[in-house]
């Protein structure tokens, strides 16, 4: 069989690699690339015919609570506008005994907000955060068991959760605004001052037996948590959940003594801890956006796409002549696949790098993120690489080719389309972006052999 033959001659030959570049350019000549013939029934060939289109979509919403990180600030960017990051939480009474003598007396009411390592953005200028007290109980959205009149689901919604886009009322007035030059490398613990009429009411409470300080759930109805939000400079930064509390100093009388005391109401029901993302991307190439539309195709938002995390925006990849290639190729001589994003030149470096590491996901026509793209039992991810002088701004390499040649295998072969954004994770727990050139950044490379 022909099959056969050509199996024979690859164990003794060369490799022929096949360059398909998928893109708005023309490849290169196969004698150049050293594809040309090199023996009576092998020889390499390429095609251009395929292109990719690529556009940028953006999420209705996403699940954002329960990640262990709380993020709050903004920064602004020319090509995904301005993001707020805002940081929602409960605190409680704490466990274990806790007594106040009759004559205790307030001293101070902090927020202790120790730096969890994350941050974006310009981390050398001054943030300005407000505190603000919630005047109503955190509530997580419930999904319906069913989708008939709803999106198709998506691995970013989740159960009894809370969205990027979910929102909790405010007491108007800030219990706190402050400013600090952040260090998010360091080990630090920001010591915020909260309002001292609130500490003096909690003492004051506590003292007279009232169940608002001495009852758990009194507590969190009495006091259904805070919000941080970020008002000035152009930076988001990360602190822990685990670690993150409110402390309660007084003094009492021990033996004679003025001695110093404290009270920790640290975080509660960490599911309820959700981070929400405002974008305004009106001054940005995506204008033309609105979430949960259609996706722009990169022509339209000045010749980029952009995946940005936390607030929905993903980049579209699609083929939509795969097809074509079948006949050209049989699938079973397919050697490698691989998908090859570059971010757009000079716009992944400090202080809006690139994301360390990319994924896939699959998707339909509602462009909802279906689930993360997989290779084998494994999630398809691609870290970035380092620029070097053949890619100055570096690149993700995905490898593609279990996934292509089984799409290939089809009688009738869809065409290939995908949505580029961090991992999960990630993607629900960070504001990086990634900016890609709509005609040049994103290529599809085939490697192949034929037998004539």
């Amino acid at each position: 069989m022909q099959f056969s033959r050509i199996k024979t001659l690859l164990h003794h030959k060369v490799t022929l690699f096949l360059c398909c570049c998928v893109a708005l350019v023309s490849c290169e000549d196969p004698n150049e690339l050293g594809l040309g013939l090199v023996d009576d029934n092998i020889a390499g060939k390429y095609t251009d015919t395929l292109t990719v289109n690529v556009s940028t979509v953006y999420l209705d919403s996403l699940a954002t609570s329960a990640t262990g990180n709380m993020l709050a600030g903004q920064y602004t960017d020319p090509h995904s506008g301005t993001v707020l990051a805002s940081t929602f939480f409960q605190v409680g009474l704490g466990s274990g005994t806790w007594t106040v003598a009759a004559d205790a007396t307030f001293d101070s009411l902090t927020l202790l907000l120790p730096y969890s390592g994350y941050s974006y953005g310009d981390t050398t200028q001054a943030v300005t955060y407000n505190i603000h007290q919630l005047a109503e109980t955190i509530t997580p959205r419930k999904l319906s068991p069913y989708f008939f009149n709803e999106e198709p689901y998506s691995v970013l919604y989740a159960d009894n959760a809370l969205y990027n886009t979910s929102a909790t009322d405010t007491v108007p007035e800030a219990l706190s605004s402050f400013t600090i030059v952040p260090r998010p490398a360091t080990k630090d613990t920001l010591e915020i001052a909260l309002s001292d009429e609130l500490g003096q009411e909690w003492l004051s409470l506590k003292k007279a037996g009232d169940t608002n300080l001495t009852d758990a759930t009194n507590f969190l109805s009495y006091f259904p948590g805070l919000k941080i939000k970020g008002t000035g400079g152009n930076a988001v930064l990360g602190f822990p959940v685990g670690a993150t509390k409110v402390r309660l100093y007084y003094t009492e009388t021990v033996n004679g003594t003025a001695t110093a005391q404290t009270r920790d109401f640290a975080i509660v029901n960490p599911n309820l801890q959700y981070n929400q993302f405002l974008t305004n991307l009106e001054d940005s190439e995506l204008a033309a956006l609105v979430q949960g539309g259609e996706p722009q195709p990169a022509s339209q938002t000045g010749g980029v796409s952009v995946s940005q995390s936390g607030s929905g925006l993903m980049v579209r990849i699609e083929v939509p002549h795969l097809a074509s290639l079948k006949g050209q190729v049989p699938p079973d001589l397919i050697n490698r696949a691989v998908l090859v994003v570059e971010p757009l030149s000079n716009t992944a470096q400090y202080p809006y790098p690139a994301p360390l590491e990319m994924g896939l996901y699959s998707t339909n026509s509602s462009n909802v993120p279906l689930a993360p793209l997989m290779a084998g039992t494994e999630v398809l991810k691609a870290k970035y690489e380092a620029p070097d002088q053949q890619n100055p701004s570096g690149r993700y390499d995905f490898n593609l080719t279990p996934y292509l040649v089984e799409l290939l295998k089809q009688e009738d072969v869809p065409a290939l389309t995908l949505l580029l954004a961090p991992p999960v994770s990630p993607y629900r727990q960070g504001v990086n972006r990634l900016v890609v050139d709509g005609q040049q950044s994103i290529k599809l490379k085939i490697y192949y052999t034929t037998i004539k």
